[in-house]
């Protein structure tokens, strides 16, 4: 694991000799040298505290990455954690880090009183990067831990897909505590590629004048990023300085990135996967023209193969399947996290298979002929209803290929001990008829169980901190 750690470090060493700007906000810009000199003071401040993991809260800032850069070169583990999260889920972060110390980069005041329910300011980290805290949109946050060797692994598994010019400009689309901007930051500083930090990723106007003004070439981000500058109808007026675009973290509706192909032809668009559990993203897969054929025929497509630095096997019953079958995807070897901070939640989803440390991602999938991997759903995402066990993910696609409807989630409320009632939320800018459109639409398609009981009408599915659909807000409609 030091090795990784050697390895990074030196990088960032001999690209800083470089007089270039390297990372910009909307207010500020640091070449090489500056950076290096602030993280080197936060470096000496993290030495000198004894501090063995940095809670940072993050905003949408360069000061934002000296601290985290300062923790990398004092080898200490960092923490960010979204100044957007409820007081009480950051209390208990900072428990679960036994922490009462945080850098706040925002311009909230965060007043905590943590310093009775401390035990140590010190934690044992040996070899952690840093640690990243789901969303806990289904309960209560757990820390996964990167190592250096995790994050190491990834990166250079990623320039198998990512061919880094020297004109390239990367733009962080997410937030900092979320892990595809760790891939963003950990990706610039490695590869020497400048970075611009968007400063409103949720305003598709303003986050299209930042890209061409800045002339980012490539962003990272999930699709409801991407599906934004298409509902506002911004991709079809002018060209978009972008070449590449990789979504991930969620699914990319069809409807979407048929619009950004038609409208702008020179941008490359990648489907990505993969858990905060793996070192952020596992797979790569950059859409050819039969995918755009596909996505017409409503064929799915594809997130990438399995690679010798990112195994993938898919199982059932803890036993490989064949091709073409659906089973829980299993990531295998040096990109497995290693586990959860303070919690002992989701352990079992880690095993061993085959003398390979693996993780049982809950996500469904299978290899096609020609050792594709595709995406199906989520196990926790089977829905019963009166005995029988639906798949949401089948009726979200069957809506979703409804004219005018954007996206869907399927989910059921319990009613009481014994009964769930199935129920479907649609994003749809139409304003008649379109809830019995859906209903006979999937009538047609699915047996009577199957069909939900109430359907429930938003201009736009409301997102959590991390950009995902929120399912706990939804179902407060309900």
């Amino acid at each position: 694991m030091n090795n990784s750690y050697n390895l990074l470090k030196k990088q960032i060493i001999n690209n800083s000799k470089k007089d270039k700007i390297i990372i910009s906000d909307k207010f500020k810009e640091y070449k090489w040298s500056q950076l290096i000199k602030l993280a080197n003071q936060k470096k000496n401040f993290f030495i000198k505290k004894k501090l063995d993991c940095i809670p940072i809260i993050v905003d949408r800032n360069v000061e934002t990455v000296t601290s985290i850069l300062g923790a990398v070169m004092a080898k200490k583990t960092f923490c960010t954690i979204s100044n957007k999260i409820p007081r009480n889920k950051l209390k208990t972060i900072l428990l679960k880090l036994n922490s009462s110390f945080y850098l706040n980069h925002t311009k909230n005041n965060y007043k905590l009183n943590l310093k009775n329910k401390i035990i140590s300011n010190l934690i044992t980290l040996k070899e952690i990067f840093y640690i990243l805290f789901t969303s806990g949109s289904t309960g209560e946050p757990k820390g996964v831990k990167l190592s250096y060797k995790n994050i190491m692994n990834t990166i250079l598994w990623s320039k198998n897909f990512i061919d880094w010019k020297k004109n390239d400009v990367i733009g962080i689309a997410t937030d900092f505590s979320f892990d595809i901007s760790i891939f963003d930051l950990i990706s610039g500083l490695f590869f020497n590629v400048p970075m611009h930090i968007l400063s409103q990723p949720s305003n598709p106007i303003l986050s299209f004048e930042e890209i061409n003004g800045k002339k980012i070439t490539s962003i990272f981000s999930v699709p409801n990023f991407f599906c934004n500058f298409s509902r506002y109808n911004i991709i079809n007026k002018d060209k978009i300085f972008l070449r590449r675009i990789i979504s991930g973290g969620d699914f990319f509706p069809k409807k979407f990135i048929k619009d950004w192909k038609s409208n702008q032809k020179h941008v490359d668009i990648y489907n990505c996967w993969g858990p905060t559990e793996t070192s952020i993203v596992n797979t790569f897969y950059k859409l050819k023209k039969k995918d755009y054929r596909n996505i017409d025929n409503k064929n799915s497509i594809p997130v990438g193969k399995s690679h010798k630095m990112m195994p993938i096997v898919i199982l059932k019953n803890n036993l490989p399947v064949k091709k073409n079958y659906i089973g829980e995807i299993c990531m295998l070897g040096k990109c497995v996290c290693e586990g959860y901070i303070n919690d002992n939640i989701g352990l079992n989803n880690f095993i061993t298979y085959k003398n390979k440390k693996g993780y049982l991602t809950k996500d469904l999938g299978y290899f096609d002929k020609k050792n594709f991997l595709h995406i199906t759903g989520r196990i926790d995402n089977m829905i019963k209803i009166s005995g029988y066990r639906i798949d949401g993910n089948e009726i979200q696609n069957l809506t979703n290929k409804i004219k005018n409807i954007n996206n869907s989630l399927a989910f059921a409320i319990k009613k009481s001990n014994y009964v769930n009632e199935l129920c479907l939320a649609v994003e749809t800018s139409a304003k008649k008829n379109i809830i019995n459109e859906i209903r006979k639409k999937l009538s047609k398609y699915l047996p009577k169980y199957s069909l939900p009981k109430k359907i429930l009408i938003f201009k736009k599915l409301p997102l959590n901190i991390n950009n995902k659909i929120d399912r706990n807000k939804i179902k407060k409609f309900y």
